[in-house]
């Protein structure tokens, strides 16, 4: 019997090397699971930050006639064709166009309507956040009989 406990020494070099790499393999990829969540995450709150502009925007433009009438409301400015928003919001900028549409009865071809459609994009300043394309809406525009 005494000899039998006098055999057992503890755990060889290679054991515990052995053990520590299998710790390591384990632990690398929960972490790597964990990156990718928080990265998921962030890119979620981004993309759902960009509707919320984008919705705000749309409520702005809501009882407008054209988009330049916001010219020089708030941070609104006109660059050429468009008017854009760089100050409002801390890390977007929102672009809105518009172009003219028209639209046609299939019933009543000859009182074509032509409106407004404001096309909205709202994109993330260069350097912040993941830099995805833009997130694009678009909504037709108030029209006076």
């Amino acid at each position: 019997m005494k000899n039998i406990l006098n055999k057992e020494q503890g755990m060889t070099l290679v054991e515990l090397l052995a053990a520590i790499a299998l710790l390591g393999i384990v632990l690398f990829t929960f972490m790597s699971i964990f990156t990718q969540s928080a990265k998921f995450s962030a890119h979620n709150q981004e993309t759902l930050t960009a509707v919320q502009i984008a919705e705000q925007v749309v409520s702005d433009v809501r009882d407008l006639e054209t988009i330049f009438s916001l010219n020089n409301i708030g941070s609104y400015k006109k660059t050429g064709s468009f008017i854009e928003d760089k100050d409002t919001y801390d890390h977007f900028v929102v672009k809105i166009s518009e172009e003219p549409v028209q639209v046609i009865r299939p019933d009543a071809p000859a009182t074509a309507l032509t409106i407004n459609k404001a096309n909205i994009s709202v994109k993330a300043k260069p350097g912040f956040g993941i830099n995805e394309p833009e997130f694009k809406t678009e909504m037709y525009l108030k029209v006076q009989p």
